[in-house]
């Protein structure tokens, strides 16, 4: 939560008002935004990492096997399919390049977000201060 105080009064001394303009309400507005944007992707990453200990721990499986010709099942959405050993090594293969390349794809917005946070967070404590609050709870 991002809060926002203006005219707070402490021990009975005025703190100066400061007037909100709208490019502010828009920076203030953006960086909420990216505040959420960030959570989404935090969460995304977490997913998708666990996606790949579950992708390496099936090959760890398949590793065992020690009959080539024996089917294997293979999870696809609610179905399973039977695939030969080749085939199901190549299709987790698969899966794990495309969850690695997402998650760095995630990553590298991630850090994106981050730096357009940290210089919206910079330019809205020059000038409010200590009237507003842009920090996780």
């Amino acid at each position: 939560p991002i809060f926002f105080e203006l005219g707070q009064y402490t021990r009975n001394m005025a703190v100066e008002d400061i007037q909100v303009t709208a490019a502010d309400q828009k920076d203030i507005n953006t960086f909420s935004r990216l505040n959420n944007l960030r959570h989404e992707l935090i969460d995304d990453i977490k997913e998708l990492k666990e996606k790949l200990v579950k992708l390496n721990d099936c090959e760890e499986e398949m590793l065992m096997i020690m009959d080539d010709e024996e089917p294997i099942a293979f999870a696809v959405g609610e179905a399973f399919v039977e695939l030969n050993k080749d085939d199901a090594d190549a299709r987790v293969e698969s899966l794990k390049a495309e969850a690695e390349e997402e998650v760095t794809g995630l990553e590298e917005k991630l850090s994106s977000v981050r730096g357009q946070m940290k210089d919206l967070k910079s330019k809205l404590y020059g000038k409010f201060g200590s009237q507003i609050n842009l920090e996780d709870d």
